[in-house]
């Protein structure tokens, strides 16, 4: 694996331990009292953001051998020098990959925002509504264009040093009570700049596409961010049942439009809905702060375990070693500890002797590492993973170039013979 590669195979890693300890601890210490839960996201997004600055300096090898082991090493030539690729280089195309789809996705951010500016040029003056939001305005000291539009199917915000709440030409047809609802909970996310956090969430997800966890983790944001909007609208209004109808109003999955701060996401009303039923939940606080506190604990622990288990920043030597063949001024390794290889009951069955050839890297400590099999004796009854087996298990001093210990490669011929 080359240096980039275990690099972003490392954070992965780290990521979905973190995401995935964070839904468990939410799950098992019913945290959804809004605040808390967006607070315990919020700091779950940081510490993910931190993850690259709090890698070890240092790396023993060993640590890093099990995730290592998992990357298709190049071709050894012969002769002294360094391996050179002789393949297709496997980790090179991953990261190809990866990139085509990162740049893709930024692309489509980026169309998405150019038809939130087409979108925002064609709609029309809210001077239906424009008593409500004055007021609105004026009480929750924001300043904000409100805006009909033909295009969206829900409310939505956009925009920070000009904010613009745009809503669907069917709220005009709502009760004043469903519209003013509606025109708070988006001034709300004006006043909040939720619009800066839904698109820094859009990145987010563009830059780690290929990672499930990552597009859990901007959802529960989202989520929680929406439930404490939710909160904040109900205080205000005063009017539970005419918040609740406005969320019903667009609970049909509504299509996903890039670059705005909708008014309700896709398989969230249950949750919403069921939060705003309970007369109690918006100011229950019982037991929810330690709650919080404990899930925090158990997610840093398990990022610190992560981070110790699969670094991000190894050393050459650690991630990516030179190996080299022995000849040219690189010595050959010399055998510490042998084992030899057990027959199984189905080869001596079969009168199967002889010997097998494997290829494997001694490394700087003296370990052996991929480990292939060169010449074959058997391999329906299990001879040839007899021999890989115990190859593995070899100790070996260290080959050497220049004073200094080295990756080296050479070939090892194990024998079967029935007694």
């Amino acid at each position: 694996m080359t240096l980039s590669l275990w690099t972003v195979a490392a954070y992965a890693i780290q990521l979905g331990a973190l995401v995935t300890v964070a839904l468990v601890a939410a799950w098992a210490l019913r945290i959804r009292l809004p605040r808390h839960s967006l607070r315990l996201w919020q700091v779950v997004m940081a510490i993910a953001l931190l993850l690259p600055f709090a890698q070890p300096r240092a790396v023993n090898p060993a640590r890093v051998q099990l995730l290592a082991q998992a990357i298709p090493s190049a071709a050894i030539p012969q002769g002294g020098g360094p391996v050179g690729p002789a393949r297709p280089d496997i980790a090179a195309i991953i990261l190809l990959i990866l990139a085509a789809g990162m740049v893709a996705r930024v692309l489509w951010l980026g169309l998405g925002l150019l038809r939130v500016r087409s979108i925002v040029a064609r709609a029309d003056t809210g001077d239906a509504v424009a008593h409500i939001s004055d007021e609105l305005t004026q009480s929750l000291g924001v300043s904000a264009m409100v805006k009909i539009s033909d295009d969206l199917e829900g409310p939505a915000t956009v925009g920070v040093r000009r904010p613009l709440v745009l809503v669907p030409r069917s709220v005009l047809a709502m009760s004043p009570a469903v519209q003013r609802a509606i025109i708070c909970h988006e001034l709300l996310h004006v006043q909040r700049r939720d619009w800066i956090q839904t698109i820094a969430e859009e990145i987010w997800c563009a830059i780690l596409w290929f990672h499930p966890h990552a597009r859990i983790m901007a959802s529960k944001l989202s989520l929680a961010r929406e439930m404490v909007v939710d909160e904040k609208t109900i205080l205000i209004t005063r009017d539970r049942r005419a918040y609740a109808e406005a969320l019903l109003a667009f609970s049909n999955p509504q299509p996903h439009v890039i670059g705005v701060t909708p008014f309700i996401g896709r398989r969230t009303l249950s949750q919403r809905i069921s939060l705003i039923a309970e007369e109690s939940a918006m100011s229950r606080n019982r037991r929810a702060l330690s709650s919080a506190v404990l899930a925090l604990t158990a997610c840093i622990a398990v990022s610190a375990a992560a981070v110790d288990r699969f670094p991000m920043f190894v050393t050459a030597h650690a991630a990516q070693s030179t190996v080299y063949r022995p000849g040219n001024g690189v010595s050959l390794p010399e055998v510490i500890h042998e084992v030899k290889p057990e027959y199984t009951r189905a080869a001596m069955a079969a009168f199967i002797q002889g010997t097998v050839w494997v290829e494997c890297v001694v490394n700087e400590t003296g370990d052996v590492a991929d480990v292939e099999v060169t010449r074959s004796l058997d391999k329906e009854y299990g001879l040839d993973q007899a021999a890989i087996d115990a190859a593995r298990q070899w100790k070996f001093k260290p080959g050497r170039k220049d004073g200094k210990a080295v990756a080296v490669r050479i070939t090892i011929e194990l024998t079967f013979t029935l007694k």
